[in-house]
């Protein structure tokens, strides 16, 4: 019995133990696929990016893999780092780096330094990119990691850059291109040479820089990516404003901005909002310069852009020199000193204190030589301890291994547990949901159906109507009239005969008028426009109103289906005929016009108008029932003493 059991309890365990590594791989084909959206939308789509990488690390953090929580974090570092958002790139880069440490892993340190160097060069603390970017060259040397050794020497070179030393950013780009192209990475190759082409726009040589602008851009424009397709616009628009020609850079530029909002480049629309501020200045627009530089300045100031910041005090403060408003120019010229003298009072202090860190670090390093030192006369009194502490660990670590066991086990029948209650709630809310969205369903296919019947009711009463209006009333006033012809050959009063012909003649073409309307031939026959403009061209002669009609294309209009064309006349019939019965209107516009995927009415009137908020009548309910059934739209604009407009779009398909 003993035996039985104890197989039965390793059969069960083992099939929780495949059930669990089932899940597992599960979860790691989701992490897979978050992490390939990540990658693939990194440079065309930040947004969508950001958000698989948030849930990447979501994921990895409640399955407890570190692997891949490390990766995730840098992605959301290097994420926020093209997107200007500095702050969270120094914030996700250091949690990695201290994972990496806690793993005892040197492989992605030099990348980690670099992204948090170039954060630090992008918020204008030098003293900390230059320390993180020596991190990065010492880890690439450690791990032989090539590109990220390249890259450093890329971003040294843009830091000289700022400091206008040409000749040492050249240096360093070489350096980098040298290595690109020793390990074929064409994509490195490319970013080296739009930094040539910086030190070139620099240097005030616009004519090689542009070429090596378009070199890269019909690159990038190629693979779709963004990111650099913006950094070369917002360079080949500030060359513009260094050639004076500044009304070509505003316009490049407002599309470079368009660009970078929809991505969200936050840092990189300061530089573009304050080089259209700088323009407008130039071309005279005091009022747009200033509004593009207070756009700039918010968003320098939320993300701690200190550099940029400074300098737009100070394009602010010259603004208002020279629009005579000293108060406000001195007030902004205060600003930027104090917020220039601000970052280099701070990056003294972290000068400062990087000495003193330094400092510490050798005393310690001389504690620790001391307690060696001190160790080895003890040796021989701890390895007789050692022997006692090695059998009490042994001990103890079968205990813990015992125990580990038995929790994993519980642990996993847990899971197992609550995971079989959250499946059997998911199913149940899934069936509840799934006959919500039948009762839905059939409540609307039923009022369809009754509005569809309905309609039909109507159709079959006007049809009655009109055959009883043509062939009774009809027939009757066409003897009438026969007999009265014969009457009036055998008597002389001419005139009074010629005023009862005249009517006689109307009514026989109001009745047939009335019974067209009520059941039209089929509009294949007739013609839909000719037949809708008669209806219209009846109703001015017998009304006191002007009604203008545009029908376009009127071939395309002829040809559409015929129930949607009943469908069209019934509307513009009911619409009319609220003008004429309430509007008071003396002016009426009517348009159809066939689009691709629908035909839209349009019919506007200069009447009293009414209250939106104010219960639809008959007619309108009418409208609204036909166009339900045919998956139509109403909107309707109107407000008293100023006319109503109502758009009808009807779908084709």
């Amino acid at each position: 019995m003993t035996k039985h059991l104890i197989l039965l309890l390793f059969f069960l365990f083992t099939g929780l133990i495949n059930t669990a590594i089932s899940q597992t791989f599960n979860n790691t084909a989701r992490i897979d696929s978050l992490s390939a959206t990540y990658q693939k939308n990194i440079n065309s789509n930040p947004q969508v990016a950001t958000k698989a990488a948030k849930e990447w690390l979501k994921e990895s953090r409640d399955l407890g893999i570190e692997l891949q929580e490390v990766r995730a974090l840098y992605a959301l570092g290097n994420l926020s780092n093209i997107t200007g958002d500095y702050k969270s790139t120094i914030k996700y880069t250091n949690e990695t780096i201290t994972i990496l440490r806690k793993l005892k892993i040197e492989k992605g340190m030099a990348a980690c330094y670099n992204i948090m160097a170039s954060a630090y060069k992008s918020l204008g603390e030098y003293p900390k990119a230059i320390d993180n970017f020596m991190q990065c060259l010492k880890y690439s040397e450690k791990t032989d990691n090539k590109v990220q050794e390249a890259n450093a020497y890329q971003n040294i070179a843009t830091l000289y850059l700022l400091q206008k030393d040409y000749d040492k950013a050249a240096e360093n780009l070489d350096r980098a291109a040298n290595l690109y192209r020793a390990i074929g990475d064409d994509d490195g190759v490319l970013t080296t040479l739009f930094n040539f082409a910086n030190i070139m726009k620099e240097k005030g040589e616009y004519a090689k820089a542009r070429k090596h602008y378009q070199t890269v851009l019909g690159y990038r424009e190629k693979e779709g990516n963004k990111a650099v397709i913006a950094y070369i616009n917002i360079n080949l628009a500030q060359m513009l404003v260094e050639e004076g020609r500044c009304e070509e850079a505003v316009t490049a530029m407002k599309k470079t901005l368009i660009l970078l909002e929809k991505i969200q480049f936050t840092s990189d629309m300061v530089i573009v909002l304050n080089d259209l501020g700088l323009c407008e200045k130039k071309l005279g627009n005091t009022k747009s310069a200033i509004k593009y530089f207070q756009r700039a300045l918010a968003i320098g100031e939320k993300r701690s852009l200190v550099r940029y910041s400074a300098e737009i005090y100070k394009n602010l403060a010259q603004l208002y020199q020279e629009d005579g408003d000293y108060k406000k120019a001195l007030e902004f010229y205060q600003k930027g000193v104090t917020t220039v003298a601000d970052q280099n009072s701070l990056d003294r202090e972290k000068y400062v204190a990087n000495i003193q860190e330094g400092y510490e670090t050798q005393l310690k390093e001389a504690r620790i030589q001391l307690l060696e030192k001190e160790q080895k006369l003890s040796e021989a009194e701890l390895q007789q301890a050692e022997v006692k502490v090695t059998r009490q660990r042994l001990i103890r670590n079968v205990f813990i291994i015992g125990f580990i066991l038995v929790l994993l086990m519980l642990i996993i029948v847990r899971v197992l547990y609550v995971q079989r209650l959250r499946v059997q709630k998911e199913f149940a809310l899934q069936q509840e949901e799934n006959a919500k969205h039948k009762i839905t369903d059939m409540i609307r296919n039923h009022k369809l159906s009754v509005i569809q019947r309905y309609q039909e009711g109507q159709e079959e009463e006007r049809s009655r109507l009109a055959r009883e209006i043509h062939d009774g009333i009809g027939s009757d006033l066409a003897g009438i009239r026969i007999a009265f012809e014969h009457y009036t050959e055998h008597h002389d009063d001419k005139a009074q005969s010629k005023r009862i012909a005249n009517a006689i003649n109307n009514a026989c073409t109001d009745v047939r008028s009335l019974s067209h309307q009520l059941h039209p031939l089929p509009f294949s026959k007739i013609g839909f426009v000719s037949f809708l403009n008669d209806f219209i061209s009846q109703i001015t002669q017998k009304a006191d109103i002007e009604i203008q009609t545009y029908f376009f294309p009127e071939e395309d209009i002829d040809q559409l289906a015929e129930d949607l064309l009943a469908d069209a006349y019934r509307i513009v019939q009911e619409l009319i005929n609220n003008i004429l019965k309430h509007a008071e209107a003396s002016q009426v516009d009517v348009q159809l016009t066939k689009h691709t995927d629908h035909l839209n009415i349009f019919i506007s009137d200069n009447g009293k108008g009414f209250h939106k908020s104010k219960t639809n009548g008959i007619g309108l309910r009418n409208i609204k029932d036909r166009l339900q059934k045919v998956k139509g739209t109403l909107d309707i604009d109107s407000s008293p003493g100023h006319g109503t407009s109502i758009t009808v779009d009807i779908p084709l398909n």
